[in-house]
């Protein structure tokens, strides 16, 4: 333990004597954090994507009935997030269009509602501006979707008439109740003003999407705190303090903890200002997160500590870093929700210490359970990777190509 706690003290000390690399670690993760928050800035602040674009309504109708639909369109808080309406003509509206000053137009032909009336299907014109193809296929959609709405109105008055008609009512009698049932029906399938019952069924579990991937950003810059920690201790000074040590007795294992330890203590500096960072975005922690975050450090400086021992070359130990850190990552929940991946993916997300991690702190922090499983999942992880890394450490030192073979030999 002495050794391991000296080798350790060595490897800082050599770092703080060429600071740069080590700057460079500290402040990348901040770096990546700050253009990944400017990125998701809409999506974190839940702003929408889509800019409110404008749409050209020509009402040839004018009728009561179409009024009160356009009254409604323009009233509707869900299209007042994508549409504006501008009520003209049609050569205007073909004027703009051409213009490319509308997305597209929309044409209420004369006689719509006495189609609605009559159970005939007088369909609505409606023209995309070809230079704006996403936002024509958007008004597509949200008018295909009216139309639908429409189309089960009438279908709703069609009955109502045909019960109308065994009443044995007068004309005068039949057309109020069909004008009434018309408004009735057409104002119900609209809902009202409200033309779109929302429900939204969220992956996150309740929990904000900015709770939600702040607390991914943390697990997963520490994870590149990682990878880069790795690298500090393959540098050409370590390897070479490692010869001497070598030849002075200094075990194999020795080497392997004093590296999980430097990589550990980088970590736990870098976990500090990453969960300051999210404490002032969400104003939650606590004390079993913040050992919970201890125990995901120790988990990742001993997963790089043991690609480490795995090659020689730095080439090798970086390929298999990326690699390991990219397979974390996405089978981890973190970036994409577990209920978005396929099945099989959900099963290796068993064996991932990111996932372990995110899920527990999602417990501790925002769903209220306090529990302690994760932490103990996460040094199990921990103590495995050791007894791997030992035994191979052990294995290697008997290869003849390994270099390392026994004095007696």
């Amino acid at each position: 333990m002495r050794q391991t706690l000296l080798i350790a003290h060595l490897t800082v000390k050599c770092w703080l004597k060429q600071p740069f690399p080590l700057i460079a670690m500290m402040l990348f993760p901040i770096l990546l954090l700050g253009i990944t928050y400017l990125g998701l800035k809409p999506l974190l602040e839940e702003k929408q994507w889509v800019e409110p674009f404008a749409v050209a309504i020509v009402d040839e109708d004018n009728t009561f009935e179409t009024k009160l639909l356009m009254k409604q369109y323009e009233n509707s808080e869900e299209l007042k997030n994508v549409l504006t309406f501008e009520k003209t003509d049609a050569e205007t509206a073909s004027e703009k269009l051409a213009n490319n000053e509308i997305a597209g137009m929309v044409i209420v032909p004369d006689g719509f509602t006495k189609g609605i009336r009559g159970g005939k299907n007088i369909p609505v014109t409606v023209i995309g501006n070809p230079e704006r193809p996403f936002q024509a296929k958007l008004l597509q959609q949200v008018m295909i979707s009216n139309a639908n709405l429409i189309s089960s109105a009438q279908s709703g008055a069609n009955a109502a008439f045909h019960y109308l008609r065994k009443m044995d009512l007068s004309s005068k009698e039949f057309r109020a109740y069909r004008d009434t049932v018309i408004t009735d029906f057409t104002l119900q399938a609209l809902n009202r003003n409200k033309i779109y019952e929302t429900e939204t069924l969220s992956a996150f579990g309740g929990i904000s999407t900015l709770d939600y991937y702040s607390l991914s950003g943390v697990l997963i810059l520490l994870l590149v705190g990682g990878l880069f920690g790795m690298s500090l201790t393959a540098r050409s000074e370590q390897t070479a303090l490692r010869e001497r040590l070598s030849l002075q007795g200094v075990r194999s294992g020795v080497f392997f903890f004093s590296n999980i330890l430097s990589v550990f203590l980088l970590l736990v500096i870098q976990s500090a200002v990453l969960v300051s960072l999210f404490y002032v975005l969400t104003k939650t922690w606590s004390i079993t997160a913040t050992i919970l975050v201890l125990a995901y450090c120790l988990s990742i400086a001993s997963l790089f500590a043991l690609c480490q021992e795995l090659f020689v070359r730095n080439g090798a130990k970086w390929g298999l870093g990326i690699i390991l850190a990219m397979g974390l990552v996405a089978t981890s929940g973190s970036v994409l929700p577990l209920s978005y991946l396929p099945e099989m993916w959900r099963s290796v997300s068993m064996l991932n210490i990111v996932h372990h991690a995110h899920s527990g702190l999602l417990d501790t922090l925002f769903a209220g359970n306090e529990t302690w499983m994760p932490v103990l999942l996460l040094l199990s992880f921990s103590i495995t990777i050791w007894a791997v890394s030992l035994l191979f450490i052990t294995i290697k030192k008997r290869l003849p190509w390994s270099g390392q073979l026994p004095l007696h030999v």
